[in-house]
């Protein structure tokens, strides 16, 4: 496989699953609001969102976190400098 079309299929082979999903929920009929359903209009909403934003974004950046420290360990264990 050449890099460009590796490149390729990798962009596209991912666009038809989402736009067959858009596709199935497009078809779909609302709902009307009942105990069974979230409101997306008030404060629990907007807590929710900001602390998914926040949890996800933290994740990003634990692992550099993380290993930074413990690498400049392992190298000042061994004799060098980072």
């Amino acid at each position: 496989m050449t890099g460009a079309f590796a490149m390729m299929l990798g962009r596209y082979a991912m666009t038809v699953p989402i736009l067959a999903i858009a596709g199935s929920m497009v078809g779909k009929r609302r709902v009307a609001p009942s105990l069974g359903t979230f409101p997306t209009t008030g404060p629990i909403w907007v807590g929710l969102l900001i602390g998914v934003i926040v949890i996800v974004g933290a994740l990003t950046f634990f692992p550099a976190l993380a290993l930074g420290p413990i690498a400049d360990q392992l190298l000042n264990n061994a004799g060098r400098l980072f």
